[in-house]
């Protein structure tokens, strides 16, 4: 009886010490479970970060090669394909004014016709002129239309000191007039053709 006592505290006492083992056993592979997945997450932010880090500079990339194409795009020194239809426009404003009723007398030297004919060739090609130039104004560069507003300021003064300069020659007679505004039509409608061919193409 006492032995049978003795066999079953040891049978206890070894269950006991196998379930401690046990316990022991499964917290070290939870604590190293654990430890891998926290090792992983770590690894996980890191791979993320750098990922992040590169897709930004990927992005990076792509706009700063996307402001560049802008800045390509944006230097427009020509307006393609519109010569030939301004020079055909142009041409028609002669015929239109070779039309009209006081051309004859105006090619006979009768002042009065010649002050109307260039006095309306001018207003003509004034409008022309400034069609032109609104169309060259919102389609060109800032640069290059800055450059040709300096040109076109400084053209203006020249226009108005010919035509002061030609009229200057008959102050006082009936001539005086005809004489100012056959150097305006003549300097607008040269100017017209000039800027057409310089900064428009077929």
């Amino acid at each position: 009886m006492e032995n049978k006592k003795i066999v079953l505290l040891m049978v206890i006492a070894l269950s006991i010490i196998t379930l401690a083992a046990c316990a022991k056993d499964s917290k070290k592979n939870q604590d190293s479970v654990s430890k891998t997945e926290q090792n992983q997450q770590v690894k996980d932010s890191v791979y993320k970060a750098d990922n992040t880090g590169k897709t930004a500079s990927t992005n990076d990339t792509k706009v700063n090669k996307n402001v560049q194409v802008i800045n390509t795009t944006n230097t427009v020194t020509k307006i393609e394909g519109r010569r030939k239809e301004f020079i055909g426009r142009l041409d028609s404003i002669q015929k239109e004014l070779d039309a009209l009723p006081e051309k004859k007398n105006s090619d006979a030297g009768v002042t009065i016709a010649m002050r109307s004919y260039y006095g309306k060739s001018y207003d003509m090609y004034d409008k022309a002129l400034n069609e032109i130039y609104t169309l060259l104004k919102k389609q060109l560069s800032p640069k290059i239309m800055k450059n040709l507003q300096t040109k076109q300021i400084k053209w203006i003064k020249q226009k108005e000191a010919a035509a002061d300069k030609e009229a200057a020659q008959y102050e006082g007679g009936t001539f005086e007039f005809v004489a100012y505004n056959l150097s305006l039509y003549e300097s607008t409608k040269e100017r017209c053709y000039e800027l057409v061919n310089e900064y428009m193409t077929d």
